[in-house]
């Protein structure tokens, strides 16, 4: 019997690819449990391969008197086989009972198809795990509580309310692609959990239409998003002799076309990036035409101005179209109609920014009392990111503090930052 077990395991191991020692400790495992509701007591077995052939080994307690044998052995034959045995010990021994052969069978069986199930669904959680950040295709099953879970196949995938596109609609039987934000183990194996709102998104639905992108050729730096409203892309071209905006608006404009359609209608803005803000700022809004700017360079603050009758269309609906631009652009941009774009204006637009700047320090408190703020603020440090970039010696003799005191509150003053520019 033991042969033929050993011969059931090499055959697995060859066609399932699962090593034949994990078999053996998946089957000493069952076939423990499944002796201890057959001979009672704890039994502990293991296998050996000794030439070839599997033996079993049982662990049993050296007694005087044995009132089971499958868990116990007197002295006698404990010396039998060492002779050292004094009562009391655990030795193992060789042991086979005669009911055991059914057991044993029982157990194989039992313990490859589990284990054939177990290796299946690591080796499918494994597959989908390197799916991540990639977008994949499905089709829905059913809607539960405003979740979409999606049939892909070998796994599910769950498409949360909060990463679906307000504006998108989907019934049972429809196809459906989303990207795959992480991949965890489930019940029944692996399962997806996917958006349609990730920025990242829009980046690999180009790099499906725009060849380019997918090359490496033309790079994506930024995607600035509102699901379903409208994204601003942000490229350059790494080949001097290809246009970026050109390659992802394609000819006639059927690459961003087949993009649009993939979001659904969701309008998509391709901007050329540029180290020149103004040049930037230029592409962000176009066609509208910067008729002036005023720029204030090392507070990433901007004043742009458009004609009159573009206003409404630049600021966009909410003010959406300046909101992606300020997210692209990691500037603070302000717009006004050409008529008004006046020394006065302009004078005035700045002292309100500069008192926006100032107060923004003033987030740190009640982490800095105000006369310490006040204090940096005479020092040159007018807002978060002249705190957060500052020399954390001369902090701490400001403010008397230690060198981790100054690292919270630089964490705490990116988080500000962070959120800031997130809501921008």
């Amino acid at each position: 019997m033991s042969n033929e077990i050993l011969a059931i395991f090499q055959q697995v191991e060859r066609m399932k690819n699962i090593p034949e020692g994990e078999l053996i400790k998946a089957f000493e495992r069952g076939i423990t449990s499944a002796a201890k509701k057959v001979y009672g007591g704890k039994p502990e077995i293991r296998v050996d391969l000794n030439g070839g052939e599997m033996q079993f080994y049982w662990k049993k307690t050296v007694v005087e008197n044995v009132t089971n044998e499958y868990v116990e052995i007197n002295v006698e034959d404990a010396k039998k086989i060492k002779p050292e045995a004094v009562l009391g010990d655990i030795m193992e021994v060789l042991f086979y009972p005669k009911e055991f052969g059914r057991i044993a069978a029982q157990t194989t069986k039992q313990v490859i198809t589990q284990k054939i199930r177990e290796v299946e669904k690591e080796q499918i959680f494994q597959e989908y795990k390197q799916k991540e950040g990639d977008i994949i295709t499905g089709v829905v099953h059913t809607i539960e509580n405003g979740n979409i879970i999606i049939d892909m196949g070998m796994v599910e995938g769950i498409l949360r309310e909060k990463e679906q596109v307000y504006k998108e609609e989907y019934k049972i039987g429809d196809r459906i692609r989303a990207y795959v934000l992480k991949t965890s183990r489930g019940k029944e194996g692996a399962r997806l959990e996917l958006s349609r709102t990730h920025p990242n998104f829009v980046k690999k639905v180009f790099a499906m239409e725009v060849t380019e992108v997918d090359q490496g050729i033309v790079e994506i730096k930024y995607v600035a998003r509102e699901p379903g409203i409208k994204t601003k892309v942000v490229v350059t071209s790494n080949d001097p002799h290809v246009d970026p905006v050109g390659a992802c608006i394609g000819v006639k404009g059927s690459r961003i076309q087949t993009i649009i359609r993939e979001l659904h209608g969701e309008k998509v803005d391709v901007v050329l990036y540029s180290d020149d803000i103004r040049k930037y700022l230029e592409s962000a809004i176009a066609p509208i035409e910067i008729k002036d700017i005023y720029i204030d360079e090392p507070n990433k603050y901007t004043i742009i101005a458009v004609p009159d009758e573009q206003f409404s269309q630049v600021i966009g609906k909410t003010g959406i179209n300046m909101r992606l631009v300020a997210k692209i652009t990691k500037w603070k941009v302000s717009v006004l109609r050409i008529s008004e774009f006046t020394p006065e204006r302009i004078d005035s637009m700045k002292k309100n920014f500069d008192e926006q700047v100032e107060f923004d320090l003033f987030k740190l408190s009640p982490d800095i009392e105000i006369k310490d703020l006040k204090l940096l603020k005479s020092e040159g440090i007018k807002n978060l990111k002249n705190f957060v970039d500052f020399d954390d010696k001369t902090l701490q003799g400001l403010l008397g503090s230690d060198e981790k005191r100054i690292i919270e509150l630089k964490h705490k003053a990116g988080d500000f930052i962070r959120h800031g520019e997130e809501n921008a």
